[in-house]
């Protein structure tokens, strides 16, 4: 079984492509030649792009962010209790009955939704994503800090910390460094959160991206986060980036059953991602069977 625990699906496949083209990814330096997917993200171009690589199945991980990304409010490192953008409040959960429907076009998709403490309180996501994990086939949630412009100990979050241990369902961080260094997603930022909530389904996506150095600290400390291979294995050997021994290696550091592949589509292809989870050096066929899907079966309760 193969299985790509890290994609994106857009309705508007123009929007996909304006996201790649103008949020460049610029945390692992330069690289001559970046093998990007080149399509926008629809329904369609995911399931083709599955079928092309041989995934069984995909997680798909929504992601709803305010219009703008406003910033927290001055003197605060955390949103206030009364949500500053409640109106959006119906336009969140429209959002995410569409991720989960998605899973209505095809068995392979397994939907992961989001949350925003701009948005609801921590009892409104509590509920929320409580109704969608019991009555709506939501499977996980995805979380990406920068977007939303939180920090992982927000209290607003608390309520989907919860909501996700009741049911006993993974949440995908984003995790890596941004261009203004607040720092929302540094791998140690986590490091709180998992010695808090020791029984959270924790995924830090990316392997910590271009602070990828840092990662094996909150992995050592903490042996119930599990890691993903998203982008950064598309990155390897730019100016910033690990090389692939570097992966490997810190990949064995970890542990290699902690560890799964996720593509980031459509910024990137599961096949050509598969191609470099492969060509890591030094791991047996039995192990980079559970890179690349038996490790997310476990995680995702697929075997």
């Amino acid at each position: 079984m193969r299985i790509d625990t890290h994609m994106h699906i857009y309705a508007d496949p123009a929007r996909g492509l304006y996201e790649i083209e103008n949020f460049p990814i610029v945390e692992y330096g330069e690289m001559a030649e970046v093998p990007l997917a080149g399509v926008g993200g629809s329904l369609d171009d995911a399931l083709t792009a599955l079928d092309d690589a041989g995934f069984d199945h995909a997680a798909v991980l929504g992601s709803y962010e305010v219009p703008g990304y406003p910033d927290l409010p001055a003197g605060l490192d955390h949103w206030p209790a009364e949500p500053v953008h409640g109106e959006l409040r119906d336009e969140l959960i429209a959002y995410n009955r569409w991720v989960c429907d998605l899973a209505d076009a095809s068995p392979k998709l397994l939907p992961f939704i989001s949350a925003n403490p701009a948005v609801m309180t921590s009892d409104e996501s509590r509920a929320h994503l409580a109704e969608a994990f019991a009555d709506w086939g939501a499977r996980g949630v995805k979380l990406h800090p920068i977007g939303i412009r939180a920090f992982p100990h927000d209290p607003g979050l608390d309520g989907v910390y919860d909501a996700c241990i009741d049911a006993d369902v993974p949440i995908v961080f984003h995790s890596g460094p941004d261009t203004r260094g607040r720092g929302f997603s540094e791998p140690g930022v986590f490091a709180p959160l998992a010695s808090a909530r020791p029984d959270l389904r924790l995924v830090l996506a990316h392997l910590g991206g271009g602070s990828w150095r840092d990662t094996l600290a909150v992995a050592d400390a903490h042996p119930q986060v599990m890691f993903d291979l998203s982008e950064i294995v598309i990155w390897t050997g730019a100016t910033r980036g690990p090389s692939t021994q570097e992966v490997a290696d810190l990949i064995r550091a970890i542990g290699v059953e902690r560890v799964v592949t996720g593509s980031d589509f459509p910024w990137y292809s599961p096949a050509v991602t598969a191609e470099r989870v492969e060509a890591l050096p030094g791991f047996s066929d039995a192990e980079r069977a559970l890179l690349l899907g038996d490790n997310a079966a476990r995680l995702l309760k697929l075997a």
